[in-house]
């Protein structure tokens, strides 16, 4: 993929040229949408399916997500917590950083492009340290809570109660902050020997506030994305939250607080999956365009405001968040190093 031209949306014959390579080596460059064939009599067997089956270009998952999304006008944003976190945001033309902090490719949508700010332990991070540092018999066990009826509500599992014991403390784990790096960092940074790291513990700090500090490094790390965004005169208006974060009301409001604009929810949340549908749908003639493809099934369902003494508390927050990084880099080199 690194021969492509991102801007022509075509193999790059400059790059060809220059490594001495035949361009008939690569197959031919189709948007996500366009008809590349039908299923061959063996695969159609092995599926069972018809060999009148359409197979469409398709598309990456971040691109694929974000159709299934509906980001495919100006304006719209998604948040994806997952294992990594993303910030994807279309774009009609192809803006590029000229830091190179931002990655710009080609969009799903025929003729247009997107920006995209990548974290690497976003909800990884959670992960870490639910599997590092917390007990299987505080939480690792399942058990089923009771209302005040006593009637069976819900099972609980070990991240409702890391993120019960985030809600109960207050926004800024009092001066916890968490660098999520422990996988290195791809944006904004794209610096491998960045670690993760708690700074300002106190003996007053909990578990929870552990936890809370964490969720709050990785949002400041889709904020870090979004700044960026807007640097380059993108104008965000809409911020559509999808992942594992999203599922995690608590989570979604900490996004609107420390991102400062309304997350709104997603009535489908099967993400890639359920944007390649689309693109089959569009290629099977079912929609004329993909734009027209999400309109007509991409809906929301709620929305969640900033709260105004949260986003304050952030707003104070952030600019100490990334300072830590330029703060500690030489740091994270030579530790790195120590392991080399």
């Amino acid at each position: 993929m690194l021969l492509l031209d991102v801007v022509n949306r075509c193999w790059s014959t400059e790059l060809l040229g220059k490594l001495e390579l035949d361009s008939s080596l690569l197959a031919r460059c189709y948007e996500s949408e366009e008809v590349t064939g039908t299923l061959s009599r063996e695969a159609a067997k092995m599926l069972g399916l018809s060999t009148e089956c359409l197979v469409v270009g398709g598309a990456g998952d971040c691109a694929a997500g974000a159709v299934g999304n509906g980001i495919v006008r100006p304006g719209v944003l998604s948040t994806s917590i997952g294992t990594s976190g993303v910030v994807f945001v279309h774009a009609e033309t192809p803006q590029v950083d000229p830091e190179g902090r931002l990655h710009t490719f080609c969009h799903a949508v025929r003729g247009k492009w997107h920006m995209m700010g990548v974290t690497l332990a976003a909800g990884g991070s959670l992960q870490w340290f639910r599997n590092a540092l917390c007990g299987k018999r505080r939480t690792d066990n399942p058990v089923r809570r009771r209302n005040s009826t006593d009637r069976i509500v819900r099972p609980t599992t070990a991240y409702d109660v890391l993120t019960e014991e985030a809600a109960v403390t207050p926004p800024g784990a009092e001066g916890l902050f968490f660098l999520p790096y422990l996988a290195g960092e791809r944006t904004p940074h794209a610096d491998p020997n960045a670690r993760g790291a708690f700074i300002g513990l106190t003996l007053k700090h909990s578990r929870g506030h552990l936890v809370r500090a964490i969720m709050e490094g990785v949002t400041y790390s889709l904020r870090d994305c979004l700044s960026i965004i807007e640097e380059q005169g993108v104008s965000v208006k809409q911020i559509r939250a999808s992942g594992g974060g999203a599922r995690s009301p608590f989570w979604r409001q900490m996004q609107a607080d420390v991102l400062g604009k309304t997350v709104v929810s997603m009535a489908a949340d099967e993400g890639p999956g359920y944007g390649v549908a689309l693109l089959a749908a569009v290629g099977a003639g079912e929609f004329k365009n993909v734009a027209e493809a999400c309109e007509a099934t991409v809906k929301t369902v709620g929305q969640t405001k900033p709260v105004a003494a949260a986003r304050k508390v952030y707003d104070k927050g952030f600019p100490v968040y990334q300072q830590l990084y330029w703060s500690l880099r030489e740091d994270f080199m030579r530790v790195a190093e120590l392991n080399s």
